[in-house]
């Protein structure tokens, strides 16, 4: 719950955010036109208990009572939040992510890109993208590109290296 609030306030700016652990009743076996529970034979119901999260999210300057009021960059922005709560908070050994940041501009890529450079040294990611921000912060690039020849031909870039050499080429 802190570690999404935290991210959340990161990449919004500020706003606010919380996680609420909720209970749901769900009948085994039961299909959405079921209307009433059935009775087992001693009279109960065949219901269990789960637990679920309710997501509460106000990024800055907006008055939002509702997930569904957030625009689509937003809810990727949210959803993003709580997806490095949960990778800070147990981190795996790697994370592929593809094209999960597609419709954020350039301030909020530059943020994403912040998170996954802090979070990148427990976990490894790969990350399939096409935003330039996220590129930045990539220590390895792969690519695929395709000569006159039409042979897709696989690049790869280590950005150290790359630096070393635009170093060496303005002396």
């Amino acid at each position: 719950k802190k570690k999404f609030e935290h991210y959340f306030s990161l990449i919004f700016n500020g706003g606010k955010a919380e996680l609420v652990k909720t209970k749901v009743k769900v009948r085994r076996g039961a299909s959405p036109e079921d209307d009433g529970a059935e009775e087992d034979a001693l009279g109960g119901t065949d219901e269990t208990e789960r637990s679920g999260i309710d997501i509460s999210a106000c990024p800055p300057g907006k008055k939002i009572t509702n997930l569904s009021m957030l625009s689509g960059g937003e809810r990727s922005l949210t959803s993003l939040a709580l997806l490095f709560a949960i990778i800070s908070h147990n981190p795996p050994p790697f994370a592929v992510l593809d094209e999960v940041e597609a419709a954020l501009d350039e301030a909020n890529s530059k943020r994403f890109g912040k998170v996954l450079r802090e979070l990148s040294e427990r976990t490894q990611f790969i990350v399939i993208t096409h935003n330039r921000e996220t590129m930045r912060e990539a220590s390895l690039l792969y690519g695929v590109t395709m000569g006159e020849d039409g042979v897709s031909q696989v690049l790869s870039l280590h950005l150290e290296d790359a630096e070393k050499l635009r170093g060496e080429g303005k002396k």
